[in-house]
């Protein structure tokens, strides 16, 4: 399963945001343990930024790793983003050409079990 989700860059983020996309990840986890979320937008450039650090505490929290590492976003910042549960293998993750103001993010997965 794929799920993209999409949050205004124009808007602040906010703790409602981080506790909605909370219980969606929380509600997600009983019916699909295993599963792909895709298209983050949370404009962070360092792991020091507040925001990043609520994410990767919320992605910790369910088992999940954050694969890309490279801007995605013409500004520079990290805004597409793979994200997984530790049973599903990531590789080649690549980002590349910018088709807008965001690159295209490609990478192949495969279930671990």
């Amino acid at each position: 399963m794929l799920l993209g989700v999409y949050r205004p860059g124009s808007q602040a983020v906010s703790t409602a945001f981080f506790e909605e996309l909370w219980a969606m990840v929380e509600r997600l986890s009983v019916y699909m343990p295993s599963r792909r979320l895709r298209r983050f937008q949370c404009t962070c450039r360092h792991t020091s930024c507040v925001h990043a650090a609520r994410l990767a505490d919320l992605l910790q929290s369910f088992g999940y790793v954050q694969h890309v590492t490279t801007a995605t976003h013409t500004a520079g910042h990290i805004l597409d983003l793979v994200i997984t549960r530790s049973d599903i293998d990531i590789t080649d993750v690549h980002v590349g050409s910018f088709i807008s103001d965001h690159a295209l993010v490609r990478f192949m997965a495969r279930a671990l079990n």
